[in-house]
């Protein structure tokens, strides 16, 4: 499935289904907006795994433009509103996105995480 991901008509599928038909996603979502979702990840690499993805097609943090900004701010936007109604403030998290051989699927999301590791986040 990620190969397929990683090829133009999957990207193109990709960012059809965040883009457009978000509302069929088979995911726990915790918040969705206009521009963003935000899901428990369905293979998690850590305790607690939230992916949050833009609902426009952006390939990787290298590709963002300034079109893509009010994406981009909101993706922060629900990380910290999800940081605090979850009371992961104290007991630490981190933010994080990877790119290049470390990126799985062509369309840049965030992983926000908290409590121990429980794979390899090498990719994702």
């Amino acid at each position: 499935m990620f190969l397929f991901a990683k090829t133009p008509i999957g990207d193109l599928v990709v960012g059809l289904v965040f883009g457009k038909f978000s509302k069929l996603l088979p995911v726990k979502r915790l918040i969705e907006t206009d521009r963003v979702i935000a899901f428990w990840h369905p293979k998690p690499f850590w305790e607690k795994h939230i992916l949050i993805v833009p609902k426009k097609t952006i390939k990787n943090m290298v590709s963002i433009n300034k079109k893509d900004m009010e994406y981009i701010d909101e993706m922060f936007e629900v990380a910290g509103r999800l940081v605090k109604k979850l009371g992961w403030e104290n007991g630490g998290y981190t933010l994080l996105s990877n790119g290049g051989s470390r990126q799985e699927v062509n369309q840049l999301h965030f992983h926000l995480t908290s409590g121990n590791e429980i794979g390899d986040l090498g990719k994702g």
